[in-house]
């Protein structure tokens, strides 16, 4: 008999129903989703801080979360040296590691459960599927989508592939 226990992928519906809890909440209506207003409405519920740094161009951004006796508190860095659209998804995602619980990961591996979680999070909270639906009936051109939404041309185009909108 095997001993060792099984292995569970990533909870895709979680982190995908979590962000779309946090674009009602937060009160965002359409595209573009405004970080701000989410950071504004995450920091009524949690000590949040958010902070560029540079970096280096290996690290996108972190995520320290402080645990006191009585209170705990979470700084999210993003490295300052990224392109503005690799910024406002890094913060996304980092939003999506607190969020989902994830702790304690220095060496971060791009296919792990906790970085694809907190990917999808981060890609439906800056381009919700109930949003792209709509906009794509309207607006075929994914440059001009990518601008809208305020994302790369390469994640809007995973976007639209995950969704079977093309």
């Amino acid at each position: 008999m095997d001993n060792e226990l099984p292995v569970f992928g990533p909870r895709k519906k979680v982190a995908k129903d979590l962000a779309k809890k946090l674009i009602s909440n937060a009160k965002i209506p359409n595209a573009p989703v405004s970080l701000q207003s989410v950071i504004d409405y995450l920091k009524t519920l949690y000590t949040l801080d958010v902070k560029k740094f540079s970096i280096g161009k290996k690290v996108s951004g972190l995520l320290v979360v402080c645990k006191e006796i009585d209170s705990e508190s979470a700084t999210i860095g993003f490295n300052a040296n990224h392109p503005w659209c690799r910024r406002r998804f890094t913060i996304a995602h980092e939003i999506g590691h607190l969020l989902l619980g994830h702790c304690c990961n220095k060496n971060a591996e791009d296919g792990s459960v906790n970085e694809t979680e907190a990917n999808l999070f981060a890609s439906e909270l800056l381009i919700p599927t109930s949003f792209l639906k709509k906009d794509f009936s309207k607006i075929k051109n994914v440059q001009e989508l990518a601008k809208l939404y305020r994302v790369s041309e390469q994640a809007l185009s995973i976007k639209l592939m995950e969704t079977r909108l093309v």
